[in-house]
């Protein structure tokens, strides 16, 4: 799930990027052209869920993934909330949230 919300006072989006309890992982990490592409770690919720906020400049596009980390295996996937996906130079997508 994306929850996007406009912060007036800093002129800048919060966007809440959360991952279902079902989701099977030891370590969850956001990766996205506006961290340089470095791992953001998610924090797990009492409830289960994974979830990471982060404050964006509005008014951009920012390309985005998810790693997942089980066992010394990495996943990366993309969520189904973004706004859209585009290709990148790993044969892959990743999703695109405009702020």
């Amino acid at each position: 799930m994306i929850k996007k919300q406009f912060v007036k006072s800093r002129n800048a989006t919060k966007v809440t990027f959360e991952l279902d309890n079902g989701v099977s992982a030891d370590a969850v990490h956001l990766i996205a052209d506006f961290n340089n592409w470095q791992p953001a770690a998610f924090e797990q919720q009492k409830n289960g869920k994974w979830k990471l906020v982060q404050e964006l400049e509005p008014g951009q596009n920012y390309e985005f993934r998810y790693v997942l980390e089980q066992n010394g295996s990495y996943e990366f996937i993309n969520d189904p909330e973004a706004d859209y996906t585009v290709p990148n130079d790993q044969g892959t997508e990743n999703g695109v949230i405009q702020a």
